[in-house]
């Protein structure tokens, strides 16, 4: 797997659980990436806008907690117009090129509320076009960690995508 936006490694922890390895990981934040390698030996690249998605090792799943400060309820709601707001357009450029069977992705809860839905339909939109079969039936959850037991409410919405090759319709997904 690839973890990009990884932070300090909430996917890495969880998808280490599966025996999964990471070959590449992505954040901006320099104290990020110093606990990610810290923590998991491995040192982030920096910029996911210098990554050469050409060079980067196969891999099957793709994770991105990809910046919420433009679609935040807290935050300025820059949206689109914030750069930060089409970061979400890199992991695609990555997925386009390697083409990973799954693709998780995490934002905050707001983003399917701001620009009146708008800006979700559009990032679901995005997804279909590169490849992969999203949708907010069945593939587009919330989660906040007080529903798994952790005395946390951080609700977020977490897009499960799953690449349209291998993709089967008749199979239920169940959450």
């Amino acid at each position: 797997f690839i973890d990009l936006f990884c932070g300090i490694g909430g996917f890495h922890q969880a998808l280490s659980k599966y025996d999964s390895k990471c070959v590449m990981a992505c954040d901006i934040d320099d104290k990020c990436r110093e606990v990610y390698e810290l923590n998991y030996g491995i040192k982030p690249e920096k910029d996911i806008k210098k990554i050469n998605e050409k060079n980067i090792q196969d891999f099957d799943v793709l994770c991105a907690g990809f910046p919420c400060q433009s679609f935040s309820n807290g935050g300025k709601k820059g949206n689109l117009d914030d750069p930060r707001g089409t970061l979400f357009e890199d992991i695609l450029r990555i997925a386009k090129e390697k083409k990973p069977k799954f693709m998780f992705l995490e934002n905050v809860k707001h983003i399917k509320k701001i620009d009146g839905g708008k800006t979700f339909k559009h990032i679901i939109q995005r997804i279909n076009e590169t490849g992969y079969y999203v949708n907010e039936k069945d593939t587009i959850f919330e989660l906040s960690p007080h529903n798994l037991g952790i005395p946390q409410q951080r609700e977020r919405v977490i897009f499960v995508c799953i690449n349209k090759d291998i993709y089967d319709k008749s199979k239920k997904i169940d959450f």
